[in-house]
């Protein structure tokens, strides 16, 4: 038990000082200011307001003269005639000069600590959202998407505000305590009222028992807020993205009830624990109040006079006054535990398809595709992929047909390295893509897919996706050769129109005309057209079908297509089944021994006849 406990607080060390490299130590100029304010405004509360109130009381009610240095100061300024009253105003003015100081040197202490609070936030955020980056699409697969968003932007939020209030109480009140004690000390050793401090110490200590109780009560409540919170952010996501459907099938009020149920599990969560928080203040404060009553039962009878009473009153009460707020700091930071937990489990998460520590590359990228006895699954007992093993050399154009769910796109995922094999291997050019940078790699695969995704920006800015430093005429030459040029020009923008998020102001098969852009821009060794064509109408899939026999023209070319008409120039077709390789051949080929094939074709021959287009 002993070792377990070193090891953890090692442990705890470690990570502070990994915090602190990471987090703090580019600011430590500006957190070294805001120590000097925070000791500044401890020792003017817990040590000068005391002092003064002592002083302040005899002279004022009692006609106490000031020290000597005192009074041959004010000498130099006013007449002895008029000393008592200058006295008086000058005694008086010290308590609001104190607090002046202690004032001026809290703001400077808050508001470095918020500075320095916003900029861990932000690196923070970067962090967090660079890791989601790296993160394979496996373990986005298992997120929900609203709650990458809630650890993404509350959860570092809350962990943010968190860490400037602890900051500045750990810094403040710890030395106010401390102060406090002093004049406490200061005053039992000149006074003898050695009582009083040790009654006081001790009630200190008691106070540390509420604090530790109610602080394992605050975390256990604190993971639930939160997940409970990242459960509501997912419902919004997935509300706001699937309002066509919500309305086409009428699921308004069920997703009322969904987003009811959520929001009272959250504030049932939240009433927990604030249930709890607001404990701790009057518990802290009863004690206070019993320390407060045997200081005026042992001063009563110790013959303590106005001002000593005062000033030690005082002293107590910012004893107390500091332990409540680090009993609260205590609380906060096992509530910031659980936001850091959610926010650690992306950090730590590890990477499913992790870079090579020695990358390789091929001596010349071909394009030859290698699959040697793959087998896959997305999750680990239930593989969707069996012992796929094909060769495919440089140049050949090669179509993926067979029913939903056969594993033709789960084929073109594995080609990318978006997932890594459970067995055998996928190569490039005679490498393993497992032991390739997955930048390089994508960066000579061009992929078109079913669903192209466009960003808020220009036609241009997305079209210039698929070669950042391409120039104007080459993106407008990407966009003529797959007919954006065709609608580009009805706002009279050009190539510098504006679209929203998604795409939003252009149709299904505009989108997908730009995605195509991108493919022609980027000019890749292997091409990847996943249902490149499913948006557009057979008319404009004719326009274009040409531009994608030139562009697919001496490169590896997969094209997964449920229209046989997108497969005419195919070289090679993969007839998929179960996740197996069922049959390999030209169209003539398998239309003679593939029953599968040929009931897929004649199928896409009525569906092509029914839409009045060109046979297949």
């Amino acid at each position: 038990m002993r070792k377990q406990s070193t090891e953890g607080q090692e442990s705890s060390i470690q990570r502070a000082r990994a915090l602190w490299r990471e987090y703090l130590l580019p600011y430590k100029g500006t957190l070294v200011w805001a120590v000097v304010g925070g000791i500044v405004a401890a020792v003017s509360s817990g040590f000068g307001i005391p002092v003064i109130l002592q002083e302040m009381f005899p002279v004022i009610f009692d006609g106490k003269p000031l020290p000597p240095w005192a009074e041959r100061v004010l000498l130099w300024y006013v007449s002895p005639e008029n000393l008592p009253l200058v006295t008086v105003w000058a005694t008086a003015a010290m308590l609001p000069l104190v607090v002046v100081v202690r004032g001026l040197s809290s703001f400077v202490n808050v508001y470095l600590l918020s500075k320095i609070g916003l900029g861990v936030l932000e690196t923070l955020r970067l962090k967090v959202y660079r890791k989601y980056q790296d993160l394979s699409l496996a373990f986005h697969d298992r997120q929900q998407k609203g709650d990458l968003l809630s650890r993404l932007m509350q959860d570092t939020q809350f962990l943010q505000g968190g860490l400037v209030q602890i900051a500045n109480d750990l810094i403040i009140q710890p030395l106010t305590l401390l102060a406090a004690l002093g004049f406490l000390i200061y005053r039992a050793s000149v006074s003898e009222q050695f009582l009083i401090l040790l009654a006081n110490m001790l009630l200190v200590g008691v106070c540390v028992i509420p604090i530790r109780y109610i602080g394992r009560k605050m975390l256990a409540r604190a993971r639930v807020v939160q997940s409970s919170q990242g459960d509501l952010s997912s419902t919004l996501q997935e509300n706001f993205s699937s309002q066509r459907d919500i309305r086409a099938f009428e699921l308004e009020q069920q997703q009322i009830r969904l987003f009811r149920d959520r929001i009272r599990r959250y504030i049932q969560a939240s009433i927990g624990a604030v249930r709890w928080q607001s404990l701790l203040t009057p518990l802290i404060e009863f004690v206070s109040a019993i320390a407060m009553a045997a200081t005026l039962l042992v001063g009563n009878m110790n013959g303590m006079n106005m001002g000593d009473f005062a000033a030690l009153a005082t002293a107590m009460y910012l004893c107390y006054e500091p332990v409540k707020k680090l009993g609260a700091v205590h609380n906060k930071a096992e509530t910031l535990n659980a936001g850091l937990e959610r926010i650690n489990h992306v950090l730590n998460a590890p990477d499913d398809v992790p870079e090579p520590e020695n990358p390789r590359i091929p001596a010349a990228w071909k394009g030859e595709v290698e699959f040697r006895n793959v087998c896959f699954g997305y999750q680990q007992d239930s593989p969707v992929m069996r012992n796929i093993d094909l060769r495919i050399p440089s140049g050949q154009v090669v179509a993926l047909v067979g029913p939903s769910g056969a594993g033709k796109t789960t084929f073109i995922n594995l080609l990318c390295r978006f997932y890594d094999v459970l067995s055998g291997s996928v190569k490039v050019d005679g490498i393993d893509v497992r032991e390739m940078s997955k930048k390089e790699l994508l960066s000579h695969i061009a992929l078109v897919s079913q669903y192209p995704v466009l960003f808020r920006g220009s036609v241009a800015d997305n079209i210039r996706i698929g070669r950042p430093d391409a120039s104007d005429a080459e993106v407008e030459e990407a966009g003529r050769m797959s007919a954006v040029d065709s609608f580009i020009n009805e706002t009279g923008e050009g190539y510098s129109r504006m679209i929203g998020e998604m795409g939003e102001g252009l149709s299904g098969g505009q989108r997908q005309r730009v995605s195509l852009a991108r493919a022609f821009l980027k000019n890749a060794p292997i091409l990847v057209l996943d249902e490149a064509t499913a948006s557009l109408d057979m008319k404009s899939e004719e326009q274009i079908q040409k531009e994608i026999e030139r562009l697919a023209s001496g490169r590896t070319t997969f094209i997964i297509a449920h229209r046989f008409s997108t497969i005419r120039m195919a070289d090679r077709i993969l007839v998929l089944e179960k996740g197996r390789v069922v049959a390999d051949g030209t169209h003539e080929e398998l239309m003679a021994s593939s029953p599968l094939y040929r009931e897929l074709y004649n199928k896409q021959q009525m569906v092509a006849e029914e839409e009045g287009g060109a046979p297949c």
